[in-house]
């Protein structure tokens, strides 16, 4: 179902542009947030909005086979980990997509941060966001000036425009990027897919099916140049709120002329999640780990950066921390890297289980164990652990997380399922 939003967007968001062609400096700032306790998911989506309008041109120059890729608010809130999996199989095969986010869906989000069952998958969308905006790859955010209308900014009305809904500004954006290379719009609303198929040059679409995965979007895109789409993640069930009791769903494959398949024998069907439990973990671990990767990348100092190396240029010593021996960027330690350089610089009391061994991928760490295999108890004092960690370094993004993520923890272990360990 497509995310209930406000028709429109607040009156203060636009300013009435007198003539053509109107200078972004009539905009309004991104609106201000009244709830402190919103902070930073605000301000993260501040940022995106802000890092769009830093470098319209992505670095990387279009092939006659680039492809636009728009997304709607109600794909990055319900169906986040097959538009992420396609994300990362896109940069993996290099393939020339480039996924859009319209500047709309970007105050769309903000508009979820207090919504009841939402919050939480608004805070994984915009954490991600930013990540990957920052990384001017394959994701970007629509600039101002990236729209059809004579005023130039998406922002500005036109002389005389009335009111439009987020569905015609998303619109807008598909139509501007329709000028320079195919483009898409991949929405579960049905009606705002209608509206983009009817407009003047036909903006085709994509929805989500039943088993909606990353070689699907692969297949609709670029399944007649002749790709491996066997390359691409098959479908794989994530947490929603509404899955405390799990149906396993065969995952469509490829036959051998390439075409999609439903495979009632998924070969990954043993290492898939089991659990509403696992399936939590897993977003649990993802974004949290995605938001002390930000925090170092904040706090650290010139030692991150030394890849192994001591000041002088001696490699480090056996008995040093491992981040000190630990010739990856940052951006790639696992959580243990993470959690002992922030607790070398301001430690806090170890709990158990200790919260890099909670957060670490199932049996990739000793002690590491899927969500179900944790008790409540276990829950509790991990996530405890992480606010304490979010509170030494006054991080408020693990605070505002963990505050939206409680509802979902107690409401798989209100929720009558089969026994957990299956």
């Amino acid at each position: 179902m497509p995310v209930s939003v406000p028709a429109i967007l607040p009156h203060s968001y636009y300013s009435v542009s007198s003539t053509p062609g109107a200078s972004t400096s009539s905009l309004q700032s991104f609106p201000a947030n009244p709830n402190p306790q919103d902070a930073h998911l605000h301000a993260t989506l501040q940022r995106i909005d802000q890092l769009a309008n830093e470098d319209v041109e992505m670095q990387a120059p279009l092939s006659e086979s680039s492809t636009f890729l728009v997304l709607d608010t109600n794909i990055l809130i319900h169906h986040f980990d097959v538009i992420t999996q396609f994300v990362d199989d896109a940069e993996r095969q290099f393939l020339p997509v480039i996924v859009v986010i319209p500047g709309v869906v970007i105050h769309e989000l903000d508009g979820q941060k207090n919504r009841d069952g939402l919050a939480w998958f608004a805070r994984r969308a915009s954490a991600w966001l930013l990540r990957k905006v920052k990384e001017r790859r394959v994701v970007k955010g629509q600039a101002n000036e990236e729209t059809c209308k004579r005023s130039g900014n998406w922002k500005v009305r036109d002389p005389g425009e009335d009111f439009r809904t987020n569905d015609e500004r998303i619109i807008d954006c598909c139509s501007y990027f329709r000028r320079y290379r195919r483009t898409f719009l991949c929405s579960a609303d049905i009606n705002l897919c209608i509206d983009a198929e009817k407009t003047t040059t036909g903006i085709p679409t994509i929805s989500p099916t039943q088993n909606w995965s990353s070689q699907e979007i692969a297949w609709i895109l670029f399944g007649e140049y002749g790709i491996d789409l066997r390359r691409f993640e098959a479908y794989h069930i994530s947490y929603k709120e509404s899955n405390s009791s799990l149906k396993k769903q065969p995952s469509p494959t490829m036959d051998d002329d390439m075409m999609m398949v439903d495979d009632d024998h998924s070969m990954s069907e043993v290492l898939d999640p089991s659990h509403a439990l696992d399936l939590l973990h897993i977003q649990v671990i993802e974004h949290f780990t995605r938001l002390f990767v930000e925090l170092v990348a904040r706090v650290g100092g010139p030692e991150i950066h030394a890849r192994g190396k001591t000041d002088d240029g001696t490699a480090a010593s056996r008995y040093a921390p491992r981040w000190q021996s630990n010739r990856r960027h940052y951006s790639e330690w696992t959580i243990s890297d993470i959690l002992e350089y922030l607790n070398d610089k301001k430690p806090v009391p170890v709990t158990s289980p200790r919260v890099d061994v909670f957060l670490s991928k199932p049996y990739s760490e000793r002690g590491a164990r899927r969500g179900q295999d944790w008790a409540r108890r276990d829950w509790e004092v991990a996530l405890g652990g992480l606010a304490k960690i979010g509170d030494a370094w006054e991080e408020p993004s693990i605070r505002e997380s963990l505050r939206v993520l409680d509802r979902h923890v107690e409401g798989i272990f209100a929720t009558k399922m089969r026994p957990t360990g299956i």
